[in-house]
């Protein structure tokens, strides 16, 4: 079945509660951009007297990253695993937290080797960063990791396991045989981002427009939701 890409924008919209869930998830995206909106605060946070508030504030920034984090990863599933086709309720909103910890604890781990391997060999080859050819290199690394990452990111969004990241067989089965499939859905995922980054880094120009951030990425996040479910559909 063929990547939809008008699909992975509007499939949200069939949920009778979405501008609800919309809502909901925007508005905790909120929370981590109140330093920009109140100037105020954010004299608050650089004043070392006051470290302890700013520590309370990252951990709970870092709770509301979690838990769209997985909110993301529990829509996927819900839709492949359950043919749950509407949004999941923000009712079980610390079990999308567990999520979020066992993605991001997965990711950073399964990135570890491959940054490892990359340190040294720019302790023994000392690259010049200034040069094209070396910044395309990096580039080109960057996306053959980042190919790599897709694919256990979505045998992730199966199962919500940790180790699901570290089962390289089962989540290459995934792909095997859908290469084109998956390229498609490779190129979608960086031109939506790179296009999304266009779009907040024009709406943070702005205060006023700084406000509808938070409403917008909540919003790429269901579309990425799709994308992943409509590869994983079979």
């Amino acid at each position: 079945m063929g990547i939809n890409l008008k699909r992975a924008f509007t499939f949200a919209w069939d949920d009778s509660d979405f501008l609800s869930k919309w809502v909901i998830g925007s508005f905790i995206l909120v929370f981590p951009t109140l330093p920009e909106w109140f100037p105020g605060l954010k004299r608050m946070f650089a004043n070392p007297a006051n470290a302890l508030f700013l520590g309370v504030f990252v951990i709970l920034a870092l709770i509301v990253y979690l838990a769209v984090t997985g909110y993301f990863y529990k829509t996927v599933h819900n839709r492949i695993v359950h043919s749950e086709e509407k949004l999941p309720s923000w009712q079980k909103f610390w079990d999308y937290v567990k999520n979020g910890i066992k993605a991001y604890t997965g990711s950073i781990i399964f990135a570890i080797p491959y940054a490892a391997v990359f340190y040294i060999g720019c302790y023994f080859i000392h690259p010049d960063f200034k040069s094209p050819i070396v910044l395309l290199v990096l580039v080109l690394l960057y996306m053959v990791f980042l190919a790599l990452y897709l694919v256990m990111s979505l045998n992730f969004a199966i199962k919500l396991r940790f180790w699901a990241f570290f089962t390289y067989r089962r989540a290459f089965k995934r792909v095997q045989g859908r290469f084109k499939e998956y390229l498609i859905f490779y190129a979608y995922c960086i031109i939506i981002s790179l296009c999304a980054l266009m779009i907040t880094a024009l709406l943070s120009l702005n205060g006023l427009t700084t406000l509808l951030i938070p409403f917008f990425a909540f919003y790429i996040y269901l579309v990425f939701a799709d994308l992943y479910s409509q590869f994983l559909f079979e």
